[in-house]
């Protein structure tokens, strides 16, 4: 899977989730708020995202009432790695490891790797900064990972085998 940037001279920032030559997804973030709508074929989302704590920063994810989702935490900034809390399951993720611009995402113990993503297209906007908390890279990550690992409907099955 990739991460895409569309922008296409609007007022926002948009993104589209790509398997091989299969559009899974886009999420489009207005630039003066932190809420991201989220189209895939298997349904439309509200995603709200906000950035909190100072000594330990986190980005949180809230859907469209308000209800905490899940957060993004990295162990130091700058080394690319960290936590993803959703639904109360954490995952363990890895980004750029030797300039790769991949994220692989593992189990909370590291033991078995669940999926890896190319974020390449995105990758300078995110080195820019000293934290990927103060970059689209958590909210990305958070909507691949609802994306990938929340239930739907029955329709699921043929769309995870795609993603696999």
């Amino acid at each position: 899977m990739k991460w895409v940037s569309v922008n296409n001279g609007t007022a926002q920032e948009s993104f589209e989730l790509w398997k091989d030559d299969v559009k899974l997804a886009d999420i489009s973030f207005s630039k003066s708020t932190r809420i991201a709508r989220f189209v895939s074929n298997l349904s439309k989302r509200l995603f709200f995202f906000e950035k909190r704590g100072l000594l330990a920063p986190k980005a949180i994810i809230r859907n469209e009432y308000g209800i905490r989702m899940g957060k993004v935490e990295e162990t130091r900034p700058g080394t690319g790695q960290g936590y993803v809390e959703l639904d109360g399951i954490k995952y363990f993720f890895i980004y750029n490891q030797d300039n790769s611009g991949d994220l692989i995402l593992y189990d909370e113990g590291m033991k078995k790797s669940l999926l890896t993503c190319s974020f390449k297209t995105l990758a300078a906007g995110f080195t820019k900064t000293k934290s990927l908390l103060d970059t689209k890279f958590p909210s990305l990550l958070m909507a691949l990972c609802w994306y990938t690992f929340e239930p739907h409907t029955a329709a699921v099955p043929k769309v995870r085998e795609a993603i696999a």
